[in-house]
């Protein structure tokens, strides 16, 4: 078992939390038999189920995200792909195993592949380059901790109201870009 990682993490993360190296070559052939494995699972017990949505997303039209699916189905596929997995997957399943709760790993490859059909990650689901979902490189999270260092060491940016934001320091530090937070970084 390793140390459950949160499902947003970045793809880099989720590998060196398997013990893999993001840059070899074996690591991408891995990457896609899980993803596969996630993709049949989601085709075949998820996609296009609006019978298995949480109450408050029933007229919600596909694709549909995670988040819209009951915990009780996400799990039931979940447990699914642990159940129907081939030998070499499997192998990874079982370091996600948690004392209570989802395998993390399944999980995590899971929400990914229902990012990739709910319209967040339209490159990454039209691509079979291994670096087409990669998340913002490593010098996103310094570029982040350089904003908030900057902010709690700088007198705070008042505006008319008087208020502050880190929105208003965030679009200083990039002119004509946003911060989308279901990627994690600025478009």
């Amino acid at each position: 078992m390793t140390t459950p990682l949160i499902r947003s993490a970045t793809k880099r993360q989720f590998l060196i939390s398997l013990g893999l190296d993001p840059d070899h070559g074996s690591t991408q052939e891995t990457y896609w038999m899980l993803k596969d494995e996630a993709t049949r699972a989601y085709e075949s017990q998820l996609q296009g189920r609006g019978d298995l949505l949480r109450p408050e997303y029933a007229n919600q039209e596909p694709p549909f995200a995670a988040a819209h699916f009951t915990a009780e189905a996400f799990s039931s596929v979940v447990r699914s792909i642990y159940q129907t997995a081939c030998p070499s997957a499997r192998r990874y399943y079982d370091r996600g195993r948690v004392l209570q709760g989802d395998n993390w790993v399944i999980s995590w490859m899971l929400y990914h592949v229902c990012r990739y059909r709910d319209g967040r990650n339209i490159r990454a689901a039209r691509a079979r380059d291994f670096h087409a979902d990669d998340d913002l490189d490593d010098n996103h999270g310094r570029e982040i901790a350089s904003i908030l260092i900057e902010r709690i060491e700088q007198p705070r940016l008042t505006s008319v109201t008087g208020g502050s934001n880190l929105a208003t320091t965030a679009a200083a530090a990039r002119p004509g870009k946003f911060y989308d937070a279901a990627r994690n970084g600025y478009r």
